[in-house]
């Protein structure tokens, strides 16, 4: 079978899940098809271009090539990186549903908040209307994802939740500690909505001396962040650092105990915190954030919720005790089997599998 992936950039994201399943036995071909390699942001973030193995790629296609590319692939699974995202996605729908093709979506939820949320909702409303009778799957991310599409009309059975299903290359093994103190890492922009400034001021306020918190990034609450830290006498336990190639990223893992998300503005999943586990760390999380699905209390992290008053430092008391939680392999190993680029493929081909073949509804591989 051919699937054809139309997405808006050559996402890291994505690469170990497409290469995990150009190698599945009922795949016989994957293109992915992006409007852009890369965009400024991500390059900000430390991202380069990924090399996707065994996945032919195609570059900001002309309005005529996606029409041909359609054509030619009338046969295959198209999945859209989102409905009517920009105007290559737009195009390729359109083609798609001229051509009859199966299709399927792939997408984050959306940000609901505020006016803006408010129009974006009547547009899904509409979308559904428009297009759900030649939508044959939608893989929503996260359970926001999920709760969105349903919500909207989308026929539950058509709805199957999805996650950025991610491999490392290689983990590097994981250092000790030489002190009782927790080790704590976040990675990302340096923002209101990512939450960090909020968490580092209900981690001061907990008094706690036993932990170091690494911060690498950058973005508009940064110096007021460096600020806080001088404030309260905690430089060197707590720290700001630019961004770190991805690359290097993945290796830094490895002298944490902890991956920190606090997002309090939409965050479709999060894939910090899919890196952490896969490399053994635990994780703590606000519930808003996708990839909070995954964290089982007590095992491998702790959630909390930034509308409930006290529920993150209640969290970051949990995360400072150091307590009853698995050890890094199992926290690794449970990863590896539930949330990587192979999981995600297997995951996938069972989906196709019900909706063209009427086999059983797959479960969730991280439930």
């Amino acid at each position: 079978m051919v699937f054809v992936f139309w997405q808006g950039i050559i996402s890291i994201h994505q690469r170990a899940f497409l290469e995990a399943l150009a190698k599945q036995p009922a795949t016989s071909k994957v293109l992915l098809v992006v409007a852009e390699a890369i965009t400024p942001y991500r390059k900000d973030m430390g991202w380069e271009v990924p090399e996707i193995n065994g996945v032919e790629v195609i570059t900001a296609p002309a309005k005529g090539e996606i029409a041909q590319l359609v054509s030619i692939y009338k046969d295959a699974v198209h999945i859209m990186g989102g409905i009517r995202v920009g105007d290559m996605l737009s195009t390729a729908l359109d083609e798609c549903i001229r051509h009859k093709c199966k299709l399927g979506i792939m997408t984050e939820p959306y940000n609901k908040e505020g006016i803006k949320g408010l129009l974006r909702s009547y547009k899904y409303s509409y979308y559904k209307l428009r297009y759900a009778r030649y939508i044959q799957f939608v893989l929503a991310i996260g359970r926001q994802g999920v709760n969105q599409f349903i919500d909207h009309g989308f026929n539950g059975e058509k709805v199957f939740p999805w996650a950025y299903f991610i491999s490392l290359p290689q983990t590097v093994a994981h250092i000790d500690s030489t002190t009782s103190d927790q080790r704590v890492i976040y990675a990302g922009r340096i923002e209101e909505n990512k939450g960090i400034y909020r968490f580092t001021e209900e981690l001061i306020k907990t008094g706690a001396k036993n932990y170091t918190f690494d911060i690498y990034g950058t973005g508009p609450d940064e110096q007021k962040l460096k600020q806080l830290i001088v404030t309260n006498n905690l430089t060197g336990r707590i720290n700001c650092y630019p961004f770190l190639p991805h690359d290097e990223l993945l290796k830094k893992y490895a002298e944490y105990d902890w991956v920190v998300l606090p997002s309090s503005g939409k965050d479709g999943w999060g894939v910090i915190i899919s890196e952490g586990l896969l490399n053994g760390l635990k994780a703590i999380c606000s519930n808003i954030c996708g990839v909070s699905w995954v964290i089982k209390d007590g095992q491998n992290g702790v959630k909390f919720d930034w509308s409930e008053e006290g529920s993150c430092k209640r969290a970051i008391d949990t995360m400072l005790s150091g307590k009853n939680f698995a050890d890094a392999d199992t926290i690794s190993n449970w990863a590896n089997a539930t949330i990587s680029g192979e999981a995600g493929a297997n995951y996938f081909i069972k989906i196709i599998d019900k909706v063209y073949a009427g086999k059983g509804r797959p479960g969730i591989p991280w439930l």
